[in-house]
């Protein structure tokens, strides 16, 4: 089999963006994603292992449930190693080269392990949108870390327009959706954020970034249009923030119950200090609604960047056009004359016919002999001619002695 070196054109790195969707719905403090539910499995009520609402950062142990096997994985006498449950989990051994994963700290590593132990992790690994109601006592100040971060990434974006310009003690509640990077890659698609506040079914109102300048702009109010037109938030589009201040009323009822309001009643009037209630914010299922039934969509794109790489791999005119494969050899019923000759002092393998499947206008005489081959797959070696990849192709290429290919290979990393 021969082997080709890719020269210098043939090698080509690149990078594809892309923007996939996203999409929220929040109903009585559950989150369904991209308009699924939870898929029942056999051994645990969904399949992928994680609440309904989140996304698996694994993908493993699809449809498995921890039940004791018995099992252990290190020492069985003694003190026992570490009891295997049937999920499928990473285990390192404290050893010299000091390896434990990054959640255990260096003291942890000391004293609660000895040198030979099993160190275990997980794989229950899941993430979802998640909301924080900042109140008036606590804004975006020194008194409040996550705060004050969100103040300075605030403060960074400014560039884009004096809607980011929040005050260092807000007056005012902030509402907070913390939109993890899993789901946006490397930053919110801009133009793309849409939100909607829902009462019974009905659409209250609807925010957008429609000027593609992180201002989250009121494009309908149904029963208040006062406020169309003005700015109920930005977006942290690199950070994956949406910060809510739109105070005013989207409607006159129901009353809405949140129970993160310093009033006394925590009742008040839907509005997008109030939006995305029951969104991982501890507030209870069946709780966070009085005379009506609040539900919320937010959808955004993403921006994910996946480098690529294309191998352009050539076969020659004159060249690949003798293969091992039997049907290449013309077919005989006498099976001696595929026998080698052999001797005392000699073997040599006798010359076979080549089979000869050009067609021609006649049937005799038959056409002259072209060396015919059809390529089905191409073998990538690394520098030590291991075999690092194969590409096959839809349907056998015919290849004859005249023709030149190129076949074009791309590698998604």
């Amino acid at each position: 089999m021969p082997l080709y070196e890719f020269g210098a054109g043939d090698v080509f790195y690149n990078q594809i963006k892309t923007h996939p969707s996203s999409s929220f719905y929040i109903y009585d403090s559950k989150i369904y994603i991209n308009d699924k539910a939870s898929e029942s499995g056999s051994f645990v009520n969904n399949v992928g292992g994680v609440p309904t609402g989140y996304v698996s950062l694994y993908e493993l142990n699809v449809d498995r449930a921890s039940t004791a096997t018995g099992r252990y994985i290190g020492p069985t006498t003694g003190t026992p190693g570490v009891s295997d449950t049937g999920l499928v989990y990473p285990f390192v051994y404290k050893g010299l080269q000091k390896m434990a994963f990054k959640g255990i700290t260096r003291s942890q590593f000391i004293s609660d392990y000895a040198d030979g132990d099993t160190i275990t992790g997980s794989y229950q690994m899941s993430a979802s949108i998640s909301r924080k109601l900042y109140k008036k006592a606590s804004g975006f100040n020194h008194l409040n870390h996550s705060g004050s971060a969100l103040k300075n990434s605030l403060d960074h974006a400014k560039y884009l327009g004096q809607h980011y310009n929040f005050p260092s003690a807000s007056s005012v509640q902030t509402n907070v959706i913390n939109i993890p990077s899993i789901f946006y890659g490397s930053e919110i698609k801009k133009g793309s954020v849409k939100l909607d506040f829902y009462v019974t079914g009905t659409l209250l109102g609807t925010l957008r970034d429609k000027y593609y300048n992180g201002a989250l702009i009121q494009e309908s109010g149904t029963e208040d249009s006062s406020y169309d037109g003005s700015i109920a938030g930005v977006v942290l589009y690199k950070e994956g923030f949406i910060v809510l201040t739109g105070s005013w009323a989207l409607g006159s009822s129901p009353t809405l119950q949140d129970k993160d309001f310093l009033n006394a009643s925590k009742n008040g009037k839907p509005s997008w200090c109030r939006y995305a209630m029951g969104a991982d914010d501890n507030v209870l299922a069946g709780s966070n609604v009085v005379n009506g039934s609040a539900s919320f969509g937010l959808s955004f794109a993403g921006t994910h960047r996946i480098p690529t790489v294309t191998l352009l791999a050539h076969a020659n005119r004159g060249e690949l056009n003798y293969s091992n494969n039997p049907t290449y050899i013309e077919h005989t019923t006498n099976t001696a004359s595929y026998h080698p000759i052999t001797g005392s002092y000699f073997y040599g393998e006798k010359a076979l016919t080549i089979k000869n499947i050009h067609s021609a206008s006649y049937s005799d005489p038959t056409g002259s002999l072209k060396k015919t081959t059809y390529i089905t797959k191409v073998g990538i070696y690394d520098d030590k001619k291991k075999l690092i990849g194969i590409a096959s192709v839809a349907k056998p290429v015919k290849k004859t002695e005249d023709r030149d290919l190129t076949f074009k290979l791309k590698l998604d990393i």
